[in-house]
């Protein structure tokens, strides 16, 4: 598939998560200090421009990340599909070369030349030539029909020196041994490599998304931090230095998000104030 549509695709589905996020009124910065995953990063993802991007596996985990902060998961799959995608160049059919006659068969009659002859052809050609050669160079017409080449084999006897060494590049000068010429060579600066940056760790926190109105009371470090109802819609998140207690007035009417792994809702068939749970290290549980 050409470039331009991937691009194109990729570009058009930032679009529609910026679109999103400002539906839910949360900024990049506000994603960035949730997730620690870049402003230029985030930014790239709703433009679809991926230059300077690390590796692919990082790339999705960071589109993965930040759909599940602006409540976009639906948009996921669509996404992955897209990123796996490789580029293929279009391949020009060529015509064959190097082909003789035009396929048809022989007229009646036709008989093909012995080998036999072409073999005899082909050592008066060789005779000759070496002949001629040979002639040359006693005649003093040419000085040395053989000039010297390096020859492989030889390299281990010759002498080693003046080595010269970079970074990257690490070559020697041969000489014969009197020492009389040096070959010479060219020495290539190394190829650029362009290093992926490590993703910054994600510190813990703990994402709480209403599906429909509920009352939450959020306690972390013995600290209230929230008790009022989420409206259908609303997300809030907190770092999480220590065990967060959250009790549900509907458990079945919110999500969790803990250090960006979905746990979806607490328990779809509460009908009744639940208390749960939630560690740093992303563990969880009931209150009893």
């Amino acid at each position: 598939m050409p470039s331009s549509d991937k691009d194109e695709a990729l570009r058009e589905l930032g679009s529609m998560a910026r679109g999103r996020r400002e539906d839910v009124s949360v900024s990049l910065e506000e994603i960035f200090e949730r997730t620690r995953v870049r402003v230029e990063f985030l930014r790239g993802i709703e433009e679809g421009n991926y230059q300077g991007f690390p590796d692919l596996v990082y790339t999705k985990g960071f589109v993965r990340t930040y759909l599940g902060v602006i409540g976009a998961e639906d948009m996921k799959d669509e996404f992955m599909s897209w990123l796996n995608k490789e580029n293929v160049s279009q391949i020009r059919e060529l015509p064959p070369r190097n082909v003789l006659g035009n396929g048809t068969l022989p007229t009646k009659g036709f008989k093909p030349a012995s080998h036999f002859w072409l073999f005899v052809v082909l050592i008066l050609i060789l005779i000759g030539s070496g002949g001629y050669v040979w002639y040359s160079w006693a005649s003093g017409l040419i000085s040395d029909p053989f000039p010297p080449a390096i020859d492989a084999r030889r390299i281990s006897s010759e002498v080693v020196s003046d080595e010269v060494k970079s970074d990257d590049v690490s070559v020697s000068l041969l000489s014969n041994a009197a020492g009389s010429a040096n070959y010479p060579m060219e020495i290539l600066p190394p190829a650029s490599r362009s290093i992926a940056p490590n993703p910054e760790p994600m510190k813990p926190h703990l994402l709480i998304r209403a599906r429909m109105d509920v009352w939450m009371k959020v306690t972390i470090a013995g600290k209230v931090l929230y008790s009022n109802t989420l409206k259908a819609g609303s997300q809030v998140s907190w770092d999480l230095p220590s065990r967060a207690q959250v009790t549900y007035g509907r458990p079945h009417g919110a999500e969790v998000v803990l250090n960006g792994k979905e746990l979806g809702i607490p328990n779809p068939r509460a009908s009744k104030t639940e208390t749960y749970f939630y560690e740093p290290d992303g563990t969880y549980r009931q209150a009893q």
